[in-house]
Parts: C-alpha cells; sequence; structure tokens
C-alpha cells in the first residue's frame, strides 16, 4: 500500500473516535461490561497506530 501513512492516521483518529464515544457512554452510566472492553481495545489500537507512526516516520 503505497499511501500507509495516512491510512495509520486515519485507523489512529477513528480508533480514538470510538474510544472517547465509548468512554462517553461510561460517563453516563449506560454501560455493559462490553463497554469498557471495547474502550480499552480501541486505546490500545490508537496507541499502537501512534508508535507505528513515530517509529516510521521519514528521516527529513
Amino acid at each position: 500500500m503505497p499511501n500507509q501513512r495516512m491510512f495509520r492516521i486515519l485507523l489512529a483518529v477513528a480508533c480514538f473516535v470510538f474510544a472517547g464515544v465509548k468512554g462517553w457512554q461510561i460517563l453516563q452510566g449506560e454501560y455493559e461490561w462490553m463497554d469498557i472492553f471495547f474502550l480499552i481495545a480501541f486505546l490500545g489500537f490508537g496507541i499502537m497506530y501512534v508508535v507505528l507512526l513515530s517509529k516510521n516516520k521519514p528521516q527529513e
């Protein structure tokens, strides 16, 4: 995939948005254990993509 950096940026943003939505549901009190699992999973994937982006940034 030639534009893998942009794809990873979009995935990281999407993961953090979904984690934010799940976090909002948890703060409102309308949640189940699966919401907590998805919050942790989305945060984990988002952080993983940010780490991959910082490791693979082009040399300037």
